[in-house]
């Protein structure tokens, strides 16, 4: 059974594990900001607390956490970007995240449209979307930019 943890209510371990995560090898060259300090990412897990425009979530499929999802620039019932990494010890879970990332957004959220960003060479994140529908809106020479529509997706 999948289930989101929010940030804010992450213990300890948590916090430093995630930490190591955004930090990693296979995860941060795929980040707009590629290094994070410990103090600053501790900042900003206090600071989801009273920020009603981002929700970040560790996705579990019983005990094992899959990855991370997470949502900004939250319009409820509009729209909202969205991001997702997989635990980088993991590999195939890609599907699963992007499952547990519309359910929330679309069931919860209650948006009507999705938006997302790659760099250009982060095949695997491209080819994901794509799978599940999303449209390419624009590309410049170093992102690729998406959308999705509520009832627009799936997987092809």
């Amino acid at each position: 059974m999948m289930t989101l943890k929010n940030f804010v209510d992450l213990d300890e371990i948590e916090k430093i594990l995630v930490f190591g995560w955004r930090n990693h090898l296979k995860i941060a060259p795929l980040m707009k900001t590629q290094t994070i300090p410990l103090k600053e990412h501790l900042h900003f897990l206090e600071s989801l607390k009273q920020d009603t425009t981002k929700q970040y979530f560790l996705v579990l499929e019983n005990s094992e956490i899959l990855g991370v999802i997470c949502f900004v620039d939250i319009r409820l019932g509009i729209s909202c970007e969205f991001g997702i990494y997989q635990n980088p010890d993991l590999q195939g879970y890609g599907t699963k995240l992007m499952e547990a990332m519309l359910k929330y957004a679309f069931e919860v959220l209650n948006v009507a449209t999705l938006y997302a960003c790659a760099f250009n060479d982060n095949t695997k994140a491209l080819a994901l979307y794509t799978k599940f529908g999303f449209n390419l809106t624009n590309k410049d020479a170093t992102m690729s930019y998406f959308t999705l529509s509520a009832g627009g997706g799936g997987i092809k």
